[in-house]
């Protein structure tokens, strides 16, 4: 099984790989402005030291989303759960395009996600092949994530997906959730970017969501807050979206710009984005310098050159150059 594959499946939510948790205390409300953190001095102002060798004292289980019906307490569960088969989310075009969620469908969201995704999804490439195939688990408490025996990092947690109502609800609207305010923050200040774009996603607390649009929420999420990655976690009755903190042994950005063409071709294959944006973007993200000719856009780092021809819609029609691994 090659990376993507592997990368589409711990990415499908499908099937649960946590156990439920208690039932969860409110966070505190409320939007924050302002542009996210983007550097280690502002996420080590908003979370704890953290130890990757320490152990964890509190069960390591996952977060319940809020159902529409009063919650059902559970007993802590340490999660053993081993990885399943996986259907893959992107497998049919028809699927994707039938009722897109009207907040899915906003042009200033796939503006913003334009803007995000090349570099989420490039350190989303590095996340998957260092995870691999681990089951997860995770302690709100404690904001961590871990995945099998070996591997736990600091993370954020964004909010919740209800597989019995079909919604997505932020933990700053999850009024019973036991996450601590520290690890709710990219979340309340998600909410602030949304206020500012005018993104109904980010301020309503709750939207009726198709499962893969949690994708969305993520990569915008990730590429905003320049996290390593973000996770869905299955824990049976709905899908946890956590973002993974980045410097744990994850690299905040990746060199390889022979993955640039690599990484295009995957999202505009899976999202619709403007892919002049995508490409001006991802492009400088990568250390491009980049410079556009008419419908041309073309990309150079040392050595290293992309030229990418967009179509009268403005769609990518052609890529060449010449890419390696960076010296």
């Amino acid at each position: 099984m090659g990376l993507w594959q592997k990368l589409l499946g711990w990415l499908n939510p499908s099937a649960p790989t946590a156990a439920p948790a208690d039932t969860l205390s409110p966070p505190p409300a409320g939007p924050v402005a302002g542009n996210l953190p983007q550097d280690a001095a502002a996420r080590g102002a908003r979370e704890p030291a953290f130890d990757p060798a320490a152990e964890l004292a509190a069960p390591v289980a996952s977060m319940p989303s809020a159902p529409l019906a009063p919650p059902l307490s559970a007993a802590p569960v340490v999660a053993e759960a081993a990885p399943s088969p996986q259907a893959d989310l992107f497998e049919a075009v028809a699927s994707r395009d039938a009722d897109v969620p009207a907040a899915i469908a906003d042009p200033a969201l796939r503006e913003a996600l334009s803007t995000y995704a090349g570099m989420a999804w490039d350190r989303q490439l590095d996340f998957a092949d260092k995870v691999g195939e681990r089951p997860w688990s995770a302690d709100t408490a404690q904001g961590l994530i871990a995945f099998g025996d070996d591997l736990r990092f600091r993370m954020q947690v964004l909010g919740s997906y209800s597989f019995q109502s079909g919604t997505w609800l932020w933990i700053w609207a999850h009024t019973q959730a036991e996450v601590a305010p520290a690890f709710t923050e990219v979340a309340r200040q998600l909410q602030g970017f949304g206020a500012a774009k005018n993104l109904a996603l980010f301020t309503d607390p709750r939207t009726a969501l198709r499962q893969e649009d949690l994708h969305v929420i993520g990569l915008i999420a990730a590429g905003a807050d320049n996290s390593a990655g973000y996770y869905l976690g299955n824990y049976g009755d709905g899908i946890l979206l956590a973002l993974i903190d980045p410097d744990h042994g994850l690299p905040t950005t990746a060199a390889k710009p022979e993955r640039v063409p690599t990484v295009v071709s995957q999202l505009i294959s899976d999202f619709e984005l403007d892919h002049r944006v995508l490409l001006q973007h991802y492009l400088a993200a990568k250390g491009f310098s980049v410079q556009e000719t008419g419908s041309r856009i073309t990309g150079q780092h040392g050595a290293n050159r992309i030229v990418a021809d967009l179509d009268s819609l403005g769609r990518i029609s052609a890529v060449s150059g010449s890419l390696g691994p960076a010296a």
